[in-house]
C-alpha cells in the first residue's frame, strides 16, 4: 500500500509542476481525473486492509 501512495504522490507533484506548460496542458484534466480516481482507490483499499486486520 505504501508504494502505492508513493506512485500517486509523485504523480500528484509531476502534475502540479505541469500546470502552466502549454504542452501539458492539453493532457492535465484527463490526468487530474486519473489522479483523483487512484486516491480514491488507494483510500478504499486501505479501508479494507484495516478492516481485515
Amino acid at each position: 500500500m505504501d508504494r502505492l501512495e508513493q506512485i500517486t504522490s509523485e504523480l500528484g507533484k509531476e502534475v502540479d509542476k505541469a500546470k502552466g506548460s502549454m504542452v501539458a496542458g492539453k493532457i492535465m484534466t484527463p490526468l487530474r481525473l486519473v489522479l483523483a480516481w487512484m486516491n480514491g482507490v488507494n483510500a478504499k483499499l486501505m479501508e479494507l486492509e484495516q478492516r481485515d486486520g
